[in-house]
């Protein structure tokens, strides 16, 4: 696989999604790895070694920024993220619109939900169900976790605090693309399965439609969480993009 063949590595920026970690990016790592320079940023408010609250999409996309050493990057990098991660890439772009050049975004809601404060605290609420070890299966299961990751899902679910799960899904669910990004001719890459919310497909159609530069990947029969469930298919629609928008 060689997508970019000009000699110089691309950097390829993964986020996961809330309530996950850079170990759902593992099936991206092995395959773009030989290609590319792969980093996979923690979100503000999961990592199960350190303290922090996930606060906003700016403040998570400054962290990220930090965290892919942003006066270092030689080039512009190429970010993929999905959900929740999908909007902070889209915010990163906007915060730092010389450092992306090339967006993806996977199975996010990029349109606000009314009620999304109210959704934040039943959400807290509900935080230490969690740490259940039977509710975090189950959970698990609607990601699309293969068991052989549910432990790193199960330590993660377990170390959230209630405060990071009341203001990710306030922020999740309140989302709206920023129009600098919008209006930006960037490349862009929108994937989603046919099996996902119905309100989350129609966002994603309808942000096609609005961006100058944008391609949507609707892949058949699956749900939320495809880099997860899916890798293989999600990683050859993710190449084939690469190497059609490459310099």
């Amino acid at each position: 696989m060689s997508p970019e063949p000009k000699g110089e590595r691309s950097t390829l920026v993964f986020i996961h999604g809330g309530g996950a970690g850079p170990w759902m990016w593992g099936h991206q790592v092995d395959c773009f790895s030989p290609d590319f320079t792969v980093l996979t940023p923690v979100l503000p408010g999961h990592d199960t070694h350190a303290r922090s609250v996930f606060s906003t999409h700016l403040e998570a996309a400054e962290d990220v920024a930090r965290q892919v050493g942003r006066a270092e990057q030689p080039r512009p990098v190429t970010v993929i993220g999905f959900s929740l991660g999908g909007q902070t890439a889209v915010q990163l772009a906007a915060s730092y619109p010389n450092l992306v050049d090339r967006l993806v975004v996977v199975s996010s809601l990029l349109q606000p939900w009314r009620g999304a404060g109210a959704l934040g605290l039943v959400a807290a609420g509900a935080a230490p169900l969690s740490r259940n070890r039977r509710f975090a299966k189950a959970q698990a299961a609607e990601l699309s976790v293969p068991p052989a990751l549910f432990e790193d899902y199960y330590a993660l679910s377990r170390s959230i605090s209630a405060r990071t799960v009341r203001n990710l899904i306030r922020a999740n669910f309140s989302f709206t693309v920023p129009a600098t990004v919008r209006a930006s001719s960037r490349p862009v890459l929108l994937m989603a399965g046919d099996r996902e919310d119905a309100r989350l497909l129609r966002d994603m159609e309808s942000v096609h439609t609005e961006f100058p530069n944008s391609t949507l990947h609707i892949h058949h029969g699956a749900r939320h969480g495809l880099p997860l469930a899916r890798p293989a298919q999600f990683n050859d629609s993710l190449h084939r993009w690469l190497t059609a928008t490459a310099e």
